[in-house]
Formats: structure tokens, sequence, C-alpha cells
């Protein structure tokens, strides 16, 4: 987003933290915007980096130098909230926003063990109630966070988006990644796996269902948890797992493969939020299957190369094997880069700055 909005004329900064407590501070240039990067103290190792209020105290040491029209903040962590609480209250003439992007207290956080997990669950929760009440206006990306809050009139669903690519053909990509051309690949890619077992019993399924030889990649989550899983399966040893990739590596991936697979079970933390991996697949032309939650399963009933599964684990495996036997007796089934456009980041940018510019007016 920061570089699209850039791309419209707007000066950009970022202010960042670094969990690396052995890092030092500093400025680094990427992509012509300027990030600020300050990294936690030790004291992170004890009550965790995002959270640690001696790691945020030290953002208070090293603000903002610069007079800026918009201060907004992502992510609801004391790292970097403390800072924008007090110049939300010390230079009153600016913006302040905050972004929601995930359900985090009664989403991805639901089980803490120890106190320390603890902690860092109770500071998230009263952060993700108080600073949308605090802020100037709040961007979401989704319907479910938008519902979340008690107003609506200061908030906005801009939802992930991505950059137009030219891509290799799939041929030379598969012989970069030594992928091979008679195998179907499926393929899932990123770090929140917390069905990844729905995809490998799909996997195994599909193996027992279709003769077409099938194999399967994997990319983001932590080796260990990959392993663990994989220790069941059937057919591990057509399982490739490629650790993790940088931004680069992941879109040449999924335009190497057959499919693209986004399982989702229906809870909130999924309903909260928008895969950006969803977009990723489908501007590189490649199929994919997602479960029907949140705004992600309702935009995937518009788009074609998009396939809609039942967001519950058994009916979401069994559909698997009509959605690749459509690729497999339609193999021009494609994307239509067209209807992707209002999701280029360059469009989502124009409607942040177009919110920016309405809250100013008031």
């Amino acid at each position: 987003m920061a570089r699209a909005l850039q791309l419209l004329g707007h000066e950009v900064d970022i202010y960042a933290g670094d969990h690396d407590w052995k890092a030092k501070r500093r400025i680094e240039s990427r992509d012509g915007i300027t990030y600020f990067i300050i990294p936690s103290w030790p004291t992170a190792r004890l009550l965790y980096a995002p959270n640690d209020f001696f790691s945020a105290f030290r953002w208070l040491l090293h603000l903002p130098q610069k007079k800026y029209d918009v201060y907004h903040l992502y992510q609801p962590f004391l790292h970097a909230s403390l800072a924008w609480y007090y110049l939300r209250y010390t230079k009153r003439k600016a913006l302040f926003l905050f972004d929601w992007d995930d359900l985090w207290s009664g989403g991805l956080f639901l089980h803490p063990k120890g106190w320390r997990e603890k902690y860092l669950m109770l500071v998230t929760n009263w952060l993700e109630k108080k600073l949308p009440q605090h802020a100037d206006g709040v961007t979401v990306c989704s319907t479910y966070l938008k519902g979340q809050l008690l107003f609506t009139n200061k908030v906005v669903i801009i939802k992930n988006g991505f950059w137009p690519k030219t891509l290799p053909d799939k041929k030379s990509l598969r012989s970069k990644w030594k992928l091979q051309d008679e195998i179907f690949y499926l393929a899932y890619i990123g770090k929140t796996a917390d069905e990844l077992d729905w995809i490998l019993e799909a996997f195994s399924f599909l193996k027992e269902q279709i003769a077409t030889p099938f194999a399967l990649v994997i990319a983001g989550p932590p080796a260990s948890y990959v392993e663990q899983l994989m220790q069941g399966c059937k057919y591990a040893s057509m399982i490739r797992y490629l650790g993790s990739l940088n931004a680069a590596d992941a879109v040449d991936i999924a335009a190497a493969v057959d499919l693209g697979l986004i399982p989702l079970a229906d809870n909130a933390f999924n309903r909260s939020r928008f895969p950006v991996k969803f977009l990723d697949f489908l501007s590189v032309q490649t199929p994919v299957y997602v479960s029907e939650v949140g705004d992600i399963g309702q935009l995937a009933k518009k788009i074609s190369g998009a396939f809609v599964g039942p967001c519950d684990k058994n009916n979401w495996i069994r559909g698997i094997v009509g959605v690749v036997q459509q690729i497999l007796e339609y193999k021009k089934i494609k994307p239509n880069i067209e209807e992707l456009t209002p999701f280029l980041w360059q469009e989502l940018a124009k409607e942040q700055s177009q919110f920016y510019l309405t809250l100013q007016a008031e």
C-alpha cells in the first residue's frame, strides 16, 4: 500500500519494529520508501516483542521528527501503539488512523498458555477495543471486522491487493523450480496454516480418487509443524516442502502450479481476514480453491478461476475432486485478469487516499 500511495504522489515513510533485540536502530530505503526501524530491547525475550512495554517505550525516545498529515497505525500491538498514542495527543492537527487487518483476540488468540501468552492476549485485546475508539478513522479488510465496530461512518473496507506481473511461461518456471511437466501440482503458500491438515488429507483423498499423477507443494509454515503433520501422511514422498519463500519466489511457485489451495474453517479469525494469496494465485492465472468463508468466499463466487468449497473439513476435502476434474477436463480454465482490476494496489491506494481526504474535510 505504501508503494501504491507513493505512486499516486504522496510522500510515505514507514516506522517499523524489529523483533531481533540484537539488531541496530537503522534507516533503510526500499522501493524508494524510507524505513525507520526500531529494534526491540532484550526485555522482549520475557514479554514478547509485540507487547513488550519497555521496547514500546524505546519508540518514545525516537519519535518521528518530520511532520505528517496522517499517522496510520497497523496492528494492535503496544510496540508502536504507545508512540501513536503519544503523537495523537501532541499533534492534534494531523489525522490518526488505525488499520485492523485480522481479529487477534478471540480470533487467532484463543487459548493462551502460560502467563506470557496471557499477557500478550490481554494487552492485544485491550488495544483492539480502544484503538478504533481513539482513531480519527479505521481501515479494515473485511465486512466482519467492520461489523465489530460500533460506528461505521469513519470506517472503510480496503481489501488486500496485488501488483500486476509479467511472468515467464509455466514451463520455464517449472524447470527453474525442478517441477515435472507431466504432474498436476497443488500448492499451499502462507504462514497461517491452521488448516494444513485439511490440505494433506485432501491430497491423499485426491490421490485415491483420480489416477492422474499429483504432487503437493507447501511453502511458508514452520518446518517443525509441517514435518509433524506429514508423519502420518501416506503420500509424504509426493509432497515438497520449500520452507519460507520471499515474495518473488512465492509468485514463481504460484504461477508454476496448477491449483492453489486456501482452506478456511468457519471461525471468527477466518471471517475477519482476506488472505493475500487468494489474489496472488489468480493474478498469475492459477485457479484457486477456497472455502465459503467471509468476504473472500463471497468474492470467489464472482470471479472466474476461483472455486468455492464448503467451510467444514470433510466436505471441503470431498469437494476438491470435482474442482480438479473440471481443470483436467477444461484445461483452458484461467482467471480473468480484468475482473481483478479493482484489487490492484494502485486502485486500492486511490480508495485509501480518498478516505484520508474525506476525513480531513470533516
